[in-house]
């Protein structure tokens, strides 16, 4: 087995630590299959046995009998455009350049306080959008019903090591989302959560039984992508703009009058100041070409149109200044935080310390 299943250092998390679901009749069985034109042996998947279901459990799309020579083909192709995280996995490595939060897997809120954040949980079957936030939204990807099957883990561990690792690092999310029984109730209520063969969905303390062997998963275990745990979308599209070339890494705002308008408030708000300054500019250049005498009544006006504009502008460049001192602080504090995690996991502590999330979360 790879070294993406193997423990070297510390605990980890193996295909054969992951147990049925209880209560969940299993729906599929491990089967050996020659590859065509060789005398290669490799596992695949089919319907169990005295089960009138010949599909992938949850995905009726996906049989698993096909008229095919190889029907695990369409197994493999609907799993690796479901669970893989390429596009991600490529922008992550500049991630640290524009102030990404701290590299920790468990950067992640538990469902329940994600409402205190005034996040909406958005469903979304991407995989690539699992765990990106968006001000005021969530995507979470929901965990499909053939993760509750053994035979399953033990397939995709010897069919595909990029997807085992992607699968297992998804439900080590999990892992976090899920850390009380309200965040158990809200995920069954979102339908994150599938239900068993029999209907209902599986108690909470099922739950924990299963997921406890995905918490044991170390960075080396899984995808590049869930060494980190939630992303910010705008640094996500700020990365994909300066380093893929792209315009966007998801285009929340599909017509382009929606992205424009959000593109351009920054430049808009820069010109607004702008304009606040120089008008007081102009005021105070007007107020000192007139010409009061001593003693006249319209003098105390002539002062204060000259300096109240001084005042405005100067008060404006102290709030920019503390403003932007605020964002460097934060951002080298950020940065340090980083590079202290990062240098914990090269010395071989997969954890990366206790600290999750930098100073803005």
């Amino acid at each position: 087995m790879t070294s993406a299943t193997t423990a070297s250092k510390g605990p980890g998390c193996h295909w054969s630590c992951i147990e049925d679901m209880v209560g969940n009749t299993p729906q599929i069985k491990i089967v050996e299959t020659v590859i065509l034109n060789t005398s290669d042996i490799r596992l695949g998947l089919k319907p169990a046995d005295n089960v009138g279901k010949p599909y992938l459990p949850g995905q009726p799309r996906v049989y698993l009998d096909g008229s095919s020579s190889d029907p695990n083909d369409v197994l493999a192709e609907y799993l690796e455009r479901s669970h893989l995280t390429k596009k991600t996995d490529r922008l992550l490595k500049w991630m640290k350049y524009i102030f990404v939060q701290t590299p920790s897997y468990r950067h992640i809120m538990p469902l329940h306080h994600q409402g205190a954040h005034d996040r909406e949980i958005k469903v979304d079957e991407h995989p690539c959008l699992h765990l990106v936030w968006y001000y005021e939204r969530i995507f979470i990807k929901p965990v499909p019903a053939y993760f509750y099957c053994k035979a399953f883990w033990e397939y995709i561990a010897d069919a595909n090591e990029e997807v085992y690792k992607a699968c297992l690092g998804f439900m080590r999310s999990y892992y976090f989302l899920i850390k009380y029984e309200v965040d158990f109730e809200l995920a069954c209520e979102k339908r994150l959560i599938p239900r068993k063969t029999d209907g209902k969905h599986p108690t909470y303390e099922e739950w924990c039984d299963f997921i406890r062997p995905f918490s044991l998963a170390r960075d080396d275990q899984v995808s590049k992508r869930y060494e980190f745990g939630e992303l910010r979308l705008s640094r996500l599209n700020m990365a994909s703009f300066f380093f893929r070339g792209k315009l966007a890494f998801f285009h929340i705002w599909p017509q382009w009058g929606s992205f424009l308008t959000h593109s351009l408030a920054p430049l808009l708000t820069i010109f607004a100041i702008c304009s606040v300054i120089l008008n007081s500019m102009q005021v105070s250049l007007q107020a000192l070409g007139t010409d009061f005498q001593e003693g006249d009544k319209w003098l105390p006006l002539k002062t204060a149109s000259i300096w109240f504009p001084i005042g405005v502008s100067l008060l404006i460049a102290a709030v920019i200044f503390l403003a932007l001192s605020g964002v460097i602080i934060m951002a080298v504090l950020d940065i340090w935080t980083g590079i202290k995690t990062r240098k914990l996991k090269k010395n071989d502590r997969w954890k990366g310390g206790e600290k999750t999330h930098g100073v803005i979360w």
